[in-house]
């Protein structure tokens, strides 16, 4: 939960730098790629908003959003099905996995939120789509 929690105050403060922002769309392929780098099976028909590098207290935290017109609670569903319930937090319409699950400072986070919910995509250059229901944030902390 603190790792979220830095995650938003760095990416809302915009603490040093962020990385150059890719516009991939609905690309499966691309996608599947983007979320095997963070060892998170991907979910189909997603639409890659940005990517982005923030530092910060001696950390280094890369993030993608992606953009679903799926509703949240089927992501979620979808996700328990293929992580289990190891590492999951319920959050509002959805929740996260943080892995490893009982690290105190979890490595990497695959974070499903309802597309009104505050979230780091806001610092996207690219919009959801307009038909979007919930973000996907896969975050790495190095």
């Amino acid at each position: 939960m603190r790792f979220l929690i830095l995650l938003v105050i760095i990416s809302v403060i915009g603490v040093i730098g962020n990385s150059s922002q890719q516009a991939a769309g609905d690309n499966s392929d691309s996608n599947d790629s983007i979320f095997q780098s963070y060892e998170f099976p991907s979910h189909p028909h997603l639409t890659h908003l940005c990517s982005q590098r923030v530092y910060g207290s001696g950390h280094e935290i890369t993030w993608d959003a992606f953009a679903s017109s799926t509703r949240p609670s089927k992501l979620v569903a979808y996700y328990r099905k293929k992580l289990g319930d190891a590492g999951f937090v319920r959050e509002g319409k959805g929740g996260f996995w943080r892995r490893p699950a009982d690290a105190p400072r979890p490595q990497r986070v695959l974070d499903i939120k309802a597309i009104n919910a505050k979230n780091p995509s806001g610092d996207c250059q690219k919009p959801p789509p307009p038909n979007s229901r919930a973000i996907i944030t896969v975050s790495r902390m190095y």
